[in-house]
């Protein structure tokens, strides 16, 4: 006879990388981070579970238990499959890349521009990372070279862009560079165009939401008209306001009709906000001009159809008198 003792008690452990700290952690909220650990618990035991019971043994709701696993799927720590999700060993994946950096090749043989793409990651590395940058940056870095073209002065910005908005996170930095890839921006001078451009489209289309008493953001498709008057029509907010005032006379203004009034002035040719105010001074004289003359042409016929009373000798009014 076999006497097992069952140990009702957890006393393990869950071991928690240290890449998923130094890499992914601060990119995570409290629940994502609750999801990955408890993820890592199930794993060691080797238990299966369905997410209905994993986001009541969690304490949150499906929704939230959902959102999570989305995010832990951006971050490369978990995979979905047919069957559930297939948890990334982040050890096999650092192990899995070269030891040496993409840039590291030995100095006889890089090119110019791969010393300069060398420097710019090693500036990263210094001026955003405390001069321990991780391997998987150093081919991001790579890649983002390869796929976007930028130069190593565009790339630093990348990164100085995103530590100042606190988002320094392979998710965002991909994001920004995408950005600024369909901006065109390659060269250090481009972005600086670009991005004063995307200010000052950014402030422009606060106030237009703010103007129509919008309680949402707009769409794609309503930022393409705004895009179009600020760089195709060149049109400061001024004009646009003007456009703006004149879209209040309908129940519910939209961009689209807004667009109508700015494009009819842009094919007049129209850059400032005086020559559309004389125009609508013209418009007012030349409409009370028309309305004179309709209500002078109206008496007038009114006259000439009155028909005047005939008297002759027979008339009462003689015998009186």
């Amino acid at each position: 006879m076999k006497f097992i003792m069952k140990n009702k008690l957890e006393l393990g452990d869950t071991l928690v990388p240290d890449l998923f700290i130094i890499n992914n952690m601060k990119n995570l909220q409290g629940n994502d981070i609750k999801v990955y650990i408890y993820i890592l618990y199930l794993l060691k035991k080797g238990d299966e579970i369905d997410l209905n019971d994993l986001a009541k043994d969690l304490d949150l709701t499906d929704k939230e238990l959902k959102s999570s696993l989305e995010v832990l799927q951006a971050e490369e720590l978990i995979i979905k499959n047919s069957q559930g999700y297939n948890v990334i060993d982040l050890k096999e994946i650092e192990i899995n890349k070269s030891y040496t950096p993409k840039f590291e090749t030995k100095v006889n043989r890089q090119s110019v521009t791969e010393q300069r793409r060398k420097a710019a990651a090693e500036a990263i590395s210094e001026s955003f990372f405390n001069g321990v940058m991780t391997l998987g940056w150093y081919t991001d870095i790579g890649n983002l070279f390869k796929s976007y073209a930028f130069s190593e002065d565009v790339m630093i910005a990348l990164f100085q862009y995103c530590k100042e908005r606190r988002a320094l996170n392979k998710k965002y930095v991909y994001a920004v560079a995408e950005t600024w890839h369909n901006g065109g921006v390659k060269t250090f001078e481009q972005l600086e165009n670009f991005l004063e451009m995307y200010d000052k489209f950014t402030k422009i289309k606060q106030k237009i939401v703010k103007a129509l008493g919008l309680r949402r953001n707009l769409s794609k498709y309503e930022e393409v008209y705004i895009k179009k008057w600020i760089e195709d029509y060149k049109y400061e907010f001024d004009i646009i306001e003007e456009g703006l005032k004149r879209s209040t006379s309908t129940t519910n203004p939209s961009i689209k009709y807004v667009d109508a009034i700015i494009t009819s002035w842009h094919n007049k040719g129209y850059t400032k906000v005086e020559e559309i105010q004389n125009e609508e001074n013209i418009q007012k004289v030349n409409d009370e001009k028309k309305e004179v003359k309709k209500v002078s042409e109206s008496k007038k016929k009114s006259y000439q159809s009155y028909s005047q009373r005939e008297y002759d000798a027979s008339d009462d009014f003689y015998d009186e008198i």
